[in-house]
């Protein structure tokens, strides 16, 4: 009986000991969890709120009430004005769908013949490229049978607008978007009924394609590379025989790719060009950066310098 007593004893203590031990672990645990969502709402970002404010305050870094005021009156006094005015003169400030519909994402270029205003080419993020003949009252696609549907700029050349550049692969890819790398430039002689592909197909995205305003055959393409790998692959491509070969005529680094360009329509060996500096990874995003800025060209691409004079740094 004895030995029976000391063993229930035992038991009853061994359990006692390690119910104990398990109390003390998980107040210690409430303990810590507690104390890390205290410090997880302390340290809580407050970017955006920042972000939006240093917009609004630039470049005196802080928000001019006087303006605010402005802006607000200018408001009103147009809200009136709406209200007030007969619906003919309101029908001329609305706006309308025109389509497209099922484009296949965004838009990403609109382009208009200057010799003919009716004649309208759009760019899609993944759906290729329509045309309206008519201001946008019908659309037909252009570029279904290409390999590749996403666009990043429609080129028409200003001395013949029957010459049309393409560049594949849109280059917006930022705020966790994303987006479809290209497979180069495509070229249409006829108003974009035969397309041909001309090269660069592995720039992966392209930001913008400009041609030169008195020769076809010239022709700038502003490459941002591939949305989720590093490479020498972007910067400033230029041909001079319409697409049979390329040269690299810009090249920052490995992350810094060309967002945009123009092209001076009175002098065309003036071009200016865009970099943006974008890292993205699978767990990293980083956009912007000193390498991004605006960069000048006198001599038609072949030498180039980065303009700062009144420009951010970064």
């Amino acid at each position: 009986m004895n030995i029976k007593m000391k063993s229930v004893f035992s038991l009853v203590m061994t359990l006692s000991v390690i119910i104990t031990v398990i109390t003390v672990v998980a107040i210690a645990d409430s303990k810590n969890y507690s104390s890390s969502r205290s410090a997880d709402f302390s340290k809580k970002p407050t970017i955006q709120n920042d972000w939006m404010f240093r917009q609004r305050a630039y470049p005196k870094g802080k928000i001019d009430i006087d303006a605010y005021r402005k802006a607000l009156a200018f408001k009103r006094e147009n809200i009136s004005l709406k209200r007030q005015s007969p619906a003919s003169i309101l029908d001329t400030t609305k706006w309308s769908f025109a389509g497209p519909t099922n484009i296949g994402g965004r838009v990403t270029d609109i382009e208009i013949s200057d010799k003919a205003p009716f004649h309208i080419y759009i760019g899609t993020a993944s759906g290729g490229i329509f045309v309206s003949d008519d201001e946008g009252d019908t659309w037909n696609p252009l570029f279904d049978d290409e390999l590749n549907l996403s666009i990043g700029d429609i080129a028409l050349a200003p001395s013949n607008n029957k010459v049309i550049y393409v560049g594949t692969g849109e280059p917006n890819g930022g705020g966790g978007s994303l987006t479809y790398d290209g497979n180069g430039v495509y070229k249409s002689l006829d108003g974009g009924l035969t397309w041909a592909n001309i090269g660069l197909n592995d720039v992966g995205s392209i930001g913008k394609v400009v041609v030169s305003p008195v020769d076809t055959n010239i022709c700038f393409v502003g490459a941002m590379g591939n949305l989720f790998r590093s490479g020498n692959n972007r910067g400033v491509y230029k041909t001079t025989d319409g697409g049979l070969s390329w040269d690299q005529s810009l090249f920052i680094n490995d992350s810094t790719g060309i967002i945009d360009m123009a092209i001076n329509s009175q002098n065309p060996n003036i071009v200016y060009a865009a970099a943006w500096q974008r890292v993205r990874t699978v767990d990293r995003n980083a956009y912007g950066g000193p390498s991004s800025g605006i960069y000048k060209s006198l001599d038609g691409g072949t030498t180039w310098s980065k303009l700062a004079n009144g420009l951010p740094s970064t």
